[in-house]
């Protein structure tokens, strides 16, 4: 789903929207768990701590824990039986009775299990708990009677009590609870949304919801007439019902300028396809892409402030492009485009009638509904002025609030000097009234900073003597600038109306004014030499770097210029000067070897010098106090860092790629402000000076890709504050004793040195176990190291034994990459990593077992571990959220080694929990094993030979009593291609239709390489198919299509069930038959099935599967295969065997 950004005025002041306060070992693995999937699908932000829940009596509770209830809305209190066995628990619910208004309802009790009285008096097992942890409490005994307090007075409260019953249900009845004290959630609309419901309204109608095919609309108007808040106001409405996803592209003609549509094209596929760092070469190819990834996929997608038809043609295309029941949403001030489109409908924006506009406008000058009895006349001259538009509105009622009467006398007046009515003139009044250091600011945002960090802006905007905490403060109180996302924005009419501000300063001559942008005006300027004392400030970040010839007296008159970035131009010809004044130098594919020698900017902040061609820096004694950035990454000719002793101040160094430079100056020990320094790929670079240990406040040090860089200095063990340290692909084979001082290091990475690094580690536990002077072989190697949370070890080429066997002793790892090494087998200790989420062991060829592992384990990656025979407990991944195994290309994994003895029994309960589960809070489970055979199970009703198959459904068969289609496909590969990427993905596709139409979307499976048979099962849940679907006069007669996008691939055969009340009750028989055989983590499936379904698939108002992001859930078998997961994969319970070619499921028999 679409995430639009929240303007700073609507964050609220609490950081959680709930504390769930409960007892970790009766209530984390099954029901807090589901009920925190719920909150988060609900967009309630609950805080989350699980390491402390089943700590030992005793311990004193974390701080921040208390804290966090504090900054808790809502606190949750879940009762069950050992809850008072906790001292935690019980401190956490006094802790809630002390900061909570209870009577405000601001604790909700619940009673899992337990009961209500019996908590209120202490009786029963309850009671015997708590005795028991009074009995060895040796604390403060007024700590014991402020616990039965707490407990009393909760307890006395009206909660929820869950005896036996289901609990999906009781959990949706706590979050509907929840949302209801809650309130209505924040709508990520900036303003007041004066007359929106009735405009929205008329959007949503326009859209036609309830149509099947895919369907486009403009919205029209004038600038600042609220076009984008319309639209940004519709899709909090509907993004919805936009499972597939949706995206909201901001300022399409700003960014399409300055960022390039390969930009915006990157954006909308990261927002549909939950996936950063999309590659796209060039716009062509992104469209070509765009229309791939969304032809079978229901979208939402609103291009905002399109103004050439080219951005349409390379974001758009056409509506052929869009899967049916996707919509687009247009918002543009010309009406030319949309026709052009060939858009369904347009809607042009109203203007405000005129209680509307006295609304909105009373809001900001007086904030109320009306003006005082005084203002009345003044107030409808203003709205007259104003003429609807809501910009103008917002921007005067902001100028003249808390002003006289004689000043708003004096402020109409002026506006009566601009008869024509312009824009410009009307926002030029609010400009005016700003102080001069806050007018700089705002003429500065609206050409140079629009859409940048507000830290970074207020930094560079302090160092210019700008005052920049208090005037972006007034700007904002001011409506002039929004803070969205902690950056700098403001409305085109307001940027436009600066421009020209700028451009008055001397129409004809752009050397004459303060600030200079285009890159016409540049280039004037620099080949003229026109440049004169007033320009402040030259700002270029075009995409396309062109050449310019400069004379060489180009900057001599720019005297008071403060701010110069023009990464965009390469010039030909040298220069004399440049301005002394500078704040801030950022000058890409500088193309000399230095600087003039009459260069020295005392206010110098940020020094950006990436890809030049310097030497040095300054030469002689020129120190630049103020300097807190130099980076000079890509610098390739520059042979030495500079003295330090002229930058005392610096906080981050970044020499990144600068091939040349040999050596760092001493000197840069005395940096006790450098936070990053960043040496990366300086492949000259021999050795590191001792002095580097005195910078007490470095937090990161790279040295990757140094590969002549063999040793550091015992100097780092005075690196105190060290978080992050990174020597792969460097020389580095030894580590200094005092290597284990640095406690807190967080992240280490060593991966893919040279071959000598394969002796790496058994060096490392030889030096620390110096280091220690521990006789204990294995804890030495890792004990110091007692913050690290990422370890990177990968392509060391490590044996069997060169992982010290202590690893096991890393308390707070999380993420651990061992891939591209050579050992057989892990020691047995990772077991006990009680933290590990991630795993990574890809083209470890050699690993033949994977040993148990933490029940905290998230992921576990092994592609191209060819020789892997065993996994010690693979239903883990079964118990943790967003958690999935993904095994490419195991092909001696056999199914006897995955401790699934009871494979026959797995199959069809795994698919029954599936449609019981899956399609209501888990997204998705999938299997592959080898199916050579490829039968359809014989309890699908409907089978046949070939893609097709033809259904005569039993009269009715869309009541009440139905909830979806169980479905399978059995295929070949033949001749089929490998393909190394997604976006190549062979797939197989689902569609069912009927009188010709498709119901719902075409399923599909991408599938990436196939040599031998495979097996889909999967279950299609009835929400899939509610969009316009007329179910009393649709025929009984289906067809149902399994095709696939590559002739190599062929479809056998097909079948499909229909899931109604009969055959749930089959499948609830056989999961409860099969109860004991099961893992122990699918237990609390049973209380799902403990009640009747009840889904109409005519008014969709079932509580299963109701306002869900994912409907579908799928097990493949296969054989030697590698298939990627679903497209609708992804979610809160993701148990992905996908890449396991060894299981050996039979799915072809009923249980």
């Amino acid at each position: 789903m679409a995430s639009f950004p929240r303007p700073e005025n609507q964050q609220s002041q609490y950081k959680y929207d709930v504390f769930p306060s409960f007892r970790g070992e009766d209530t984390r693995t099954n029901f807090v768990d589901h009920l925190h999937d719920h909150l988060r699908r609900r967009g309630i932000v609950a805080f989350r701590d699980d390491d402390h829940r089943d700590l030992q009596r005793g311990k004193c509770i974390k701080p921040e824990i208390l804290r966090a209830i504090e900054q808790s809305r809502l606190v949750l209190v879940i009762f069950s039986e050992n809850y008072a066995s906790s001292t935690w628990c019980l401190e956490e619910i006094a802790k809630a009775v002390e900061c909570k208004d209870i009577s405000e309802g601001s604790v909700i009790p619940i009673f899992y299990k337990v009961n209500p009285s019996d908590i209120r008096k202490l009786r029963g097992n309850f009671g015997r708990n708590f005795a028991e942890t009074e009995k060895t409490y040796t604390g403060d005994k007024g700590v014991i009677n402020r616990w039965k307090d707490a407990l009393t007075k909760v307890a006395e409260l009206a909660g929820r009590h869950l005896k036996d019953g289901n609990e999906t249900q009781f959990i949706r009845q706590i979050i509907g609870e929840i949302e209801h004290k809650l309130g209505p959630r924040p709508s990520y609309v900036v303003g007041n949304l004066v007359g929106m419901h009735s405009r929205v309204a008329k959007v949503v109608e326009r859209l036609c919801l309830g149509e099947s095919g895919a369907r486009c609309i403009g919205i029209w108007g004038m600038a600042g007439s609220g076009k984008t808040t319309v639209a940004r106001a519709v899709a909090d409405e509907i993004c919805g019902q936009f499972d597939d996803g949706c995206s909201f592209l901001a300022n399409v003609r700003e960014n399409s300028e300055k960022k390039g549509l390969i930009y915006l094209q990157k954006q909308f596929l990261a927002n549909i396809l939950h996936k950063d760092n999309v590659g796209i070469k060039d716009d062509h190819i992104g469209a070509n892409l765009i229309k791939k990834r969304v032809r079978d996929k229901k979208v939402l997608l609103i291009l905002d402030d399109v103004d050439k038809m080219e951005q349409l043609d390379k974001l758009a295309g056409d509506l052929a492009w869009f899967a049916p029941g996707s919509r687009i949403i247009i918002t543009t001030r010309d009406k030319h485009l949309l026709v052009l489109y060939g858009v369904n409908a347009i809607y042009k924006v109203e203007e405000l009638s005129f209680d509307e506009a006295l609304q909105l406008f009373c809001s900001k000058a007086f904030r109320g509904n009306h003006p005082p009895a005084e203002f009345e006349e003044l107030a409808e001259q203003v709205i007259g002025y104003a003429n609807g538009v809501p910009l103008v509105l917002d921007v005067l009622g902001s100028t003249l609030a808390c002003k006289s009467l004689m000043e708003w006398r004096s402020a109409l007046a002026r506006l009566k000097e601009y008869p024509e009515g312009k824009i410009f003139d009307q926002l030029r009044l609010s400009y005016d009234g700003l102080e001069p250091t806050e007018q700089k600011i705002f003429l500065d945002v609206a050409c140079f900073f629009k859409g940048k960090e507000r830290p970074y802006v207020t930094e560079v905007l302090d160092n210019c003597s700008l005052y920049a905490v208090i005037g972006i403060k007034n700007l904002v109180d001011r409506a002039l600038v929004q803070i969205v996302d902690n950056k700098l924005w403001m409305h085109d009419l307001l940027q436009e109306m600066a421009w020209e501000i700028v451009r008055r300063e001397s129409p004809e001559e752009p050397g004459e004014r303060s600030r200079v942008w285009l890159f016409e005006d540049v280039c004037h300027i620099l080949s003229k030499n026109s440049g004169t004392g007033k320009v402040k400030g030259i700002v270029l970040q075009s995409g396309d770097r062109r050449t310019v010839h400069l004379n060489g007296e180009s900057f001599t008159n720019m005297t008071d210029l403060r701010l110069l970035d023009i990464r965009a131009i390469l010039l030909s010809d040298g220069f004399k000067h440049l301005s002394n004044e500078l704040c801030l130098l950022r000058w890409d594919n500088y193309s000399f070897k230095s600087f003039p020698p009459s260069f020295f900017p005392k206010n110098l902040v940020e020094l950006h010098m990436q890809d030049s061609l310097l030497r040095s820096l300054w030469r002689g004694e020129k120190v630049l106090e103020k300097l807190k950035v130099i980076n000079l990454s890509g610098s390739k000719l520059l042979t030495e860092s500079p003295n330090f002793i002229n930058f005392p101040n610096l906080e981050r160094l970044i020499l990144k790629g600068c091939k040349a430079l040999s050596h760092i100056h001493h000197s840069i020990g005395i940096l006790e402000r450098l936070r990053l320094l960043d040496l990366g790929d300086c492949v000259n670079l021999r050795r590191l000076p001792d002095s580097v240990g005195n910078i007490k406040s470095l937090e990161d040090l790279n040295l990757s890709g140094c590969s002549n860089l063999e040793e550091l200095p015992e100097s780092i063990r005075g690196l105190d504050c060290l978080e992050e340290l990174d020597i792969s692909q460097s020389a580095i084979t030894h580590l200094p004793s005092s290597f284990t001082s640095l406690k807190n290091l967080k992240k280490f990475r060593f991966c893919g040195s040279k071959e000598r690094r394969q002796n790496f580690l058994r060096t490392l536990t030889v030096v620390v176990r110096s280091a220690l002077k521990s006789s204990r072989p294995c804890l030495a190697s890792f004990s110091g190291l007692s913050s690290l949370t990422e370890l990177d070890m990968s392509g060391c080429s490590l044996l069997v034994g060169e992982i010290p066997s202590d690893i096991g002793c890393l308390p707070s790892l999380r993420s651990l990459d061992l891939a591209e090494n050579n050992f057989t087998t892990l020691p047995a200790s990772i077991e006990h990593i009680s933290g590990l989420r991630c795993l990574i062991l890809d083209h470890c060829k050699n690993l033949e077992v994977l040993p148990r592992l933490s029940e905290s384990i998230v992921f576990v990656g092994a592609d191209k571990c060819l020789r892997i025979q065993r996994i010690s407990n693979p239903f883990i991944i079964f118990t943790v959220p967003d958690s999935g195994f993904c095994f490419f290309n195991c092909s001696s994994l056999l199914p006897q080694d995955l401790d699934l003895t009871l494979q026959q029994k797995y199959s069809l309960p795994l698919l029954c929990y599936i449609i019981f589960c899956s399609m209501e809070i888990f997204p998705g489970t999938y299997v592959v094993s080898p199916c050579l055979q490829c039968e359809i199970p014989e309890w699908f009703s409907y089978q046949a030979v070939g893609p097709l198959l033809s259904i005569d459904m039993p009269p009715n068969w869309h009541d009440n009593s139905w909830s979806g289609f169980a479905i399978c496909a059995s295929f070949r590969g033949i001749n089929c291609c490998s393909c190394e990427d997604l976006e190549n993905a062979h797939s197989i596709l689902c569609g069912f239709y009927a009188d010709g139409n498709l119901l719902g979307p075409l399923f599909k499976f991408p599938i990436r390489f196939v040599n031998s048979g495979c097996l889909w099962l999967g279950y299609v849940s009835d929400t899939q198919f509610q969009c316009g679907t007329n179910w009393e006069t649709m025929s009984n007669h289906i067809d149902v299509s399994f095709t696939t996008n590559d002739p190599g691939l062929k479809v056998e055969k097909c079948g499909v069930h229909l899931v109604d009340d009969q055959s749930e009750s089959k499948f609830k028989d056989i999961l409860v038959r099969c109860g004991s055989s099961l893992p122990r983590d699918w237990v609390g499936i049973y209380h799902d099935l403990q009640r009747p379904r009840e889904l109409n698939p005519r008014n969709r108002t079932s509580p299963i599967g109701r306002n869900l992001s994912n409907m579908n859930a799928g097990v493949m078998s296969c054989g030697v295969c590698e298939t990627q997961p679903s497209l609708y994969t992804g979610g809160p319970f993701l148990a992905r065997f996908d890449q396991l070619p060894g299981l050996g499921l039979d799915l072809s028999k009923p249980i």
